[in-house]
């Protein structure tokens, strides 16, 4: 029995996950049911699956982590967090999902936490998984983020956002990138896939060894020359406008520039992976030095967050309260049978009365 062929997409987001993905679709490959719908930042739409984005968050939040976590050790977090019942979820769901279509692309650049997940799952029922990152210039990433994603963030001034956003870029890749290394995979330029989209299939199709239902031959019209516009590249390449530390540029640079060798030979090359490995010890020792560094600010942070958190539950209980009805006060009590007595004797006795107010005053 032929194993059916399973395309994971991912890569930073940003990076033209939502076009590759869609391309593969147009080319043959099934995309499960249901998908997140376009909106402004992706107008063509995502051809993202509902299930995974909500499966990779639900194993993130509870890590915790972050789908942009610049973290080095985010990733032992994420996989102590992973369970059995994990396991069960995506091993139901991808039977479900092979059984209706003889090819499939999953896309979530999420997955760049778990694909050891995904290929011990899809190993246990039979599926050819390979992967599909996309790999575009931090820079472009940046400024897309800052587009669309900025005001999600609105403690974060422009400066640290692009800083947290280029830590979670080098983080991701490098991570998705030693992960794979002992699987069929490619490495996919967004800016080859925009200018000919034929070129970067082709490449695509001999590095994974898939079938498309095309022979991508530049002499006839397909639906994905309307699918992929070159405009969607509305940012440029340039370092200069962000004024970031130069030694987290350099390590960003260097991470593009080895997982762009790997793109041009097939996906893996054994110097680049060695190569890449030193950008990784780089990046982790700037990591542990500018933590080490901004311990004061951190734990300023957290104490800030603690007392935030304290007085919005105090203000939370005080608004409560004032929205509650105010209630009478209860009746009294009636009066013991002894002081009813008592009256009665003090009323047929005036002399008693008298000495008594007598001893009270």
């Amino acid at each position: 029995m032929v194993a059916k062929p399973m395309v994971l997409v991912t890569g930073a987001g940003r990076s033209g996950t939502s076009t590759i993905a869609g391309t593969l679709h147009y080319l043959g490959f099934h995309v499960p049911e249901p998908v997140l719908k376009g909106n402004e930042s992706n107008p063509r739409g995502f051809f993202e699956s509902w299930w995974p984005v909500r499966f990779h968050k639900k194993i993130l939040q509870k890590a915790p982590a972050e789908q942009t976590d610049g973290r080095p050790d985010a990733i032992e977090l994420v996989r102590a967090a992973v369970d059995d019942g994990h396991r069960a979820e995506l091993r139901e769901w991808l039977t479900e999902v092979a059984a209706a279509a003889d090819r499939v692309v999953v896309k979530d650049p999420r997955a760049v936490w778990v694909p050891w997940l995904w290929v011990d799952t899809a190993k246990e029922l039979g599926l050819d998984i390979s992967f599909l990152t996309m790999l575009r210039h931090p820079t472009e990433v940046l400024g897309s983020r800052q587009t669309y994603y900025a005001s999600g963030r609105p403690h974060m001034g422009k400066w640290e956002f692009a800083i947290w956003n280029l830590c979670g870029w080098i983080n991701g890749n490098l991570l998705i990138e030693q992960q794979t290394r002992d699987h069929r995979r490619t490495f996919v330029r967004y800016t080859d896939l925009l200018g000919d989209w034929r070129a970067a299939m082709t490449k695509v199709r001999a590095d994974l060894g898939i079938e498309l239902d095309d022979d991508l031959d530049p002499g006839h019209t397909h639906e994905i020359d309307d699918f992929i516009d070159a405009d969607l590249r509305r940012h440029e390449v340039d370092w200069s406008v962000w004024e970031l530390p130069e030694e987290l540029v350099e390590i960003a640079q260097a991470t593009f520039d080895g997982l762009s060798q790997l793109s041009d030979r097939g996906g893996h090359d054994p110097e680049t992976e060695t190569l890449l490995d030193e950008v990784r010890d780089r990046y982790d020792a700037l990591y542990r030095k500018s933590a080490a560094i901004s311990q004061d600010a951190a734990s300023a942070r957290a104490r800030q967050a603690a007392a935030d958190s304290a007085s919005a539950v105090r203000e939370e209980l005080k608004a409560k309260r004032a929205a509650q009805p105010k209630q009478s006060a209860p009746p009294a009590p009636p009066p013991s049978r002894f002081r009813v007595a008592g009256s009665k004797v003090l009323t047929r006795y005036p002399v008693l009365r008298r000495v008594r107010d007598r001893l009270r005053g």
